[in-house]
């Protein structure tokens, strides 16, 4: 696990404003690293009942959407300690494509925050998918009183999507059937994978897909604009993502 810097009266941080995230409907966008926890979130924090949960205790929830050409997701909380022992529950979840109504539990965790000292933990997904949003869902910790307020003060969250060339390597040595792009179509050759796909635009926008798993011979793309996409691959043994142009 990497540790995360914290030194309170140095960092420098960016406080979360704006939705309050009091459900997933309304979670709040992060994106970025050590961004700094808006206090009043949690003082209006209700529970969502969003069901699996980890704790029956008021959440607030956090998303971040993986953009284009990226296939590696970092979620991370760091905070400094109080005069009391404690800890934060927290789960991670993903909406696929952003559809919540089929959202998937990734972890139900929690970091202790020992006293007077920091905690943290960082959770690194790889071969993510274009598209797919990441939930934080942080449950409000329990029993500290009037230290909570100092607690929140003291907390970070980081969440981020990049590109990784070192994942993407293994993929494409496993898929061995390239493809070619026309102006029309994108034609495969010696396709013999049963695979679904995934087209996005570089702003991260769907525009095209079908999640039916066969193997792909060509993928119409005379709707499309002209302009740089990204191609997902993937079945139950690959993810890969590659971008192309269309002519």
């Amino acid at each position: 696990m990497k540790t995360l810097l914290l030194s309170v009266m140095l960092l420098i941080v960016t406080t979360i404003k704006a939705q309050n995230g009091n459900t997933i409907n309304d979670a709040i966008p992060v994106n970025g690293t050590n961004i700094a926890l808006n206090v009043l979130d949690f003082d209006s924090a209700s529970k969502s009942n969003l069901m699996p949960e980890c704790d029956p205790f008021e959440d607030v929830f956090y998303q971040h959407t993986v953009q284009a050409g990226d296939n590696k997701v970092t979620i991370a909380m760091a905070s400094a300690g109080v005069i009391l022992l404690t800890e934060f529950d927290y789960q991670i979840l993903v909406a696929p494509a952003g559809n919540i109504a089929n959202i998937q539990e990734l972890n139900c965790d929690a970091y202790v925050v020992p006293i007077l000292a920091s905690g943290d933990f960082e959770e690194v997904i790889d071969n993510v998918v274009p598209g797919d949003v990441y939930y934080l869902r942080v449950f409000r910790p329990q029993g500290l009183g009037g230290l909570l307020s100092g607690l929140l003060s003291g907390t970070v969250i980081t969440m981020t999507s990049e590109f990784d060339s070192t994942l993407s390597n293994p993929d494409i040595e496993q898929y061995d059937n390239p493809f070619v792009v026309s102006s029309d179509h994108i034609k495969f050759i010696n396709s013999d994978q049963l695979l679904s796909y995934r087209i996005y635009g570089l702003d991260g926008k769907l525009v095209a897909e079908n999640n039916k798993k066969q193997v792909i011979e060509t993928i119409d793309i005379s709707s499309l604009s002209k302009g740089v996409y990204v191609l997902n691959l993937r079945n139950d043994q690959m993810n890969i993502s590659s971008k192309f142009i269309k002519q």
